[in-house]
């Protein structure tokens, strides 16, 4: 994934990298690092982030915009623009996109690397 960022563009408003498919939420890099993954989570009503974990990340998410839930390990939180949920290594995790009227974006930032990304059966 070709990152949106770079050394030559460090400075852009996230309202740039917004994009919404019908088919699937759409993800993006925004930075890498050497030691970091900075993406962005486009989900539009009725889609997900899928259930899975990273064995040796943790993963720190930023609700931008909408409203939804995250479930991690065992629990499941509601979530708004303007909350952060921690997800610890190898913990699974999912977003879902559980409001029909308003789209959702989500930061997460993944460290260290690589981030393994391995899907998980509920």
């Amino acid at each position: 994934m070709i990152p949106f960022g770079n050394e030559h563009k460090k400075h852009f408003s996230i309202k740039e990298t917004d994009a919404f498919r019908e088919q699937a939420f759409v993800r993006k890099r925004l930075f890498e690092t050497s030691d970091m993954h900075f993406n962005v989570y486009c989900i539009a009503p009725g889609q997900q982030n899928p259930l899975h974990r990273h064995p040796i990340s943790d993963e720190i998410l930023y609700f931008v915009e909408g409203r939804g839930e995250c479930v991690v390990g065992r629990d499941t939180y509601s979530v708004k623009a303007g909350d952060l949920v921690f997800v610890p290594k190898n913990s699974p995790h999912a977003i879902r996109k559980t409001h029909s009227s308003e789209n959702m974006v989500c930061i997460p930032a993944q460290s260290p690397l690589p981030c393994e990304h391995v899907p998980v059966d509920d």
